[in-house]
């Protein structure tokens, strides 16, 4: 396993209420998964939510009528959403059981992450942890290679870059069908980013 993940999760453990402070989700970002995954399943059916963080998307999608089961590597995450009064577990979607079977995994701005060769193990888990023709909602930041930035918090996290083609042929390898795969940037030029829905096939 990659000692840059286990670093990034390091600074989220010191820096997880400057990054809740931060980070605001409404329903009209471009890079929003909610609205994917609404358009894509019904009402009801089960999420697992990798890298929950604050619990914006969790609670946003709850309201829609979706059952989120929440979970973050971090414990500092999960300790701050149970003190909210959520249940939320500790999970490591790179080693630890994912349970299961759900109708969908989301995972928003999560996977970017997780070292480019370690990818397509966890796109290969996260389709075992699904029902035949469930839905894997995930977003990455576009571009080429990677990279150890301290913007938003202050403190270095690791993020590695992906472009469509490679992406497409990632999800494809692990047994993913792309439904969407897109490119989207904000007004302010901040991204872009790749959203994809796909389907478990």
């Amino acid at each position: 396993m990659s000692d840059r993940n286990d670093e990034t999760v390091q600074t989220y453990e010191q820096a997880a209420a400057r990054y809740a402070e931060r980070t605001v989700r409404a329903d009209d970002e471009p890079d929003d998964l909610v609205p994917l995954v609404a358009a894509h399943a019904p009402p009801g059916v089960e999420v697992l939510e990798v890298g929950s963080g604050p619990g914006h998307d969790a609670a946003r999608l709850e309201a829609l009528g979706f059952r989120v089961r929440r979970s973050d590597a971090t414990r500092a995450f999960v300790e701050m959403q149970r003190a909210a009064g959520h249940q939320i577990e500790v999970l490591d979607v790179r080693t630890d059981n994912l349970g299961g079977p759900y109708d969908v995994v989301f995972a928003h701005a999560v996977l970017l992450h997780i070292d480019r060769v370690e990818l397509p193990g966890v796109l290969s888990r996260l389709r075992d942890a699904v029902r035949p023709g469930g839905l894997l909602a995930m977003s990455l930041k576009e571009g080429d290679g990677e990279e150890w930035s301290s913007h938003k918090v202050g403190l270095p996290r690791h993020f590695t870059y992906w472009r469509e083609g490679p992406l497409r042929a990632a999800l494809e390898g692990a047994g993913w069908e792309p439904v969407v795969l897109e490119r989207v940037s904000w007004p302010d030029g901040h991204g872009p980013w790749l959203l994809t829905l796909s389907r478990r096939v």
